[in-house]
Order: C-alpha cells, then structure tokens, then sequence
C-alpha cells in the first residue's frame, strides 16, 4: 500500500490538470520555495493510524492527506480557481476519498500568492 500523500499525488497527476504546474508530496524542494511563477500543491499525510478495529488488532488504515494549492500570482483571467477546486474535490471523491474540510482562500504574506488548504480522509483495510 503506498503511503497516503502517494495516493492522492498519483490520483491528481492522472487527473491532468492543466492549472496545476507541479505536485509535491511531504515538502517543496528549496528550490521551488520562492516560486510564484507557477501553480503547485504541497500534500502532507495528516493520519495515519490503526481503523476497522476487532477482536484486539486492526484491519485497516485511517489515512488522512492536507492538500495545500499554493496558486501562480500571475492567474490567467479567464482562470476560476472556485471552479478548478470544485472539480479537483468532485474527483478526490469519486476515487474514494472523505472531503474533511475544505478552507477558506487566504493570501501568503511573503509571496503574495491566494492558497487553498482541503483535508481529505479514507479508511483502507489491509
């Protein structure tokens, strides 16, 4: 079973996206830090602990991911970012996963940049 961030990074990139520039699963690479040039999700595992408990042991896997959509300052205007989320959350769901939270839009102080935070959850037996 591939750890939980792998999960959802595999299910967006074979979403293709056309909006979204790159997917880092765990941390941005140093180098990308101060990029705002381009659109790019930070996934970061939220849980991972023992589901479907029974008989003293477990059968599964309560998997949690933060996805956090840090957006290109630069957006295209013809680009809706409501309606780009609204779609990303359609498919997270169809494949399976709880839509936890979704947050509202805020602004990065230093980059400038509008970022989106959703937490998305799924129990997987083993």
């Amino acid at each position: 079973m591939l750890l939980p961030v792998l999960q959802v990074a595999s299910l967006v990139d074979s979403l293709n996206l056309t909006w979204l520039d790159k997917v880092y699963p765990n941390e941005i690479p140093n180098e990308d830090l101060d990029n705002t040039d381009s659109t790019v999700m930070l996934l970061q595992e939220t849980d991972s602990s023992p589901a479907y408990l029974a008989n003293n042991t477990f059968k599964g896997l309560a998997m949690g991911v933060e996805v956090q959509i840090f957006y290109k300052v630069n957006l295209a205007d013809d680009f809706n970012p409501l309606e780009a989320e609204i779609a990303l959350i359609k498919s997270i769901k169809a494949a399976g996963w709880l839509i936890v939270s979704s947050q509202r839009h805020t602004t990065d102080p230093d980059t400038n940049q509008v970022t989106k935070t959703i937490y998305v959850a799924k129990n997987e037996m083993i």
